[in-house]
């Protein structure tokens, strides 16, 4: 059997993570940290707020979801940077507002990143028809995307113990 060529240590440059506090999401940091840590990349993790409440009816309730989803958001770069530590690899976090998918694609053509890294959610008929986030990037990105699906030993740590809780 042939011998494969080794990957020019430079493969991967700039790798940006989709990171929501999900059990799918973290993973994928882990993932992302070993690749960073492998090619001696950039790793910068995205968060994604999609939204204000629906009809917020007093000014006194917008106000308490942004405190809650900023209080979400401060939890999860915490525990994203820990887990990227443990990797061997620094992360820096950054928080858009708006569609996930579009948000991810823009950030990913600013930083020049050549990999995007995501935790697999799994979907309802529904989303397989409209299409996941994972979907739109892959389809809208330049970047190669890498989906991580968890294994049992994720979910054991990050699929409920540590989930952190969304307003």
């Amino acid at each position: 059997m042939a011998k494969l060529p080794m990957a020019p240590a430079n493969m991967h440059r700039v790798i940006v993570v989709g990171v929501d506090g999900s059990a799918g999401g973290y993973p994928a940091v882990a993932e992302a940290a070993e690749i960073a840590k492998r090619f001696n990349a950039d790793l910068l993790a995205l968060s994604v707020e999609e939204g204000m409440p629906k009809v917020p009816t007093l000014m006194d309730e917008v106000d308490e979801f942004k405190r809650k989803k900023d209080r979400y958001f401060a939890e999860v770069t915490i525990e994203a940077k820990r887990i990227a530590g443990e990797h061997g690899a620094k992360l820096s976090h950054e928080i858009r507002i708006g569609d996930a998918a579009l948000q991810i694609v823009r950030f990913i053509d600013e930083v020049d990143a050549d990999l995007v890294v995501l935790g697999y959610k799994g979907h309802s008929r529904l989303a397989l028809v409209i299409g996941t986030t994972a979907q739109k990037v892959n389809a809208q990105s330049r970047a190669s995307v890498l989906i991580v699906k968890p294994t049992k030993a994720s979910e054991a740590v990050w699929g409920g113990i540590f989930r952190i809780q969304d307003p």
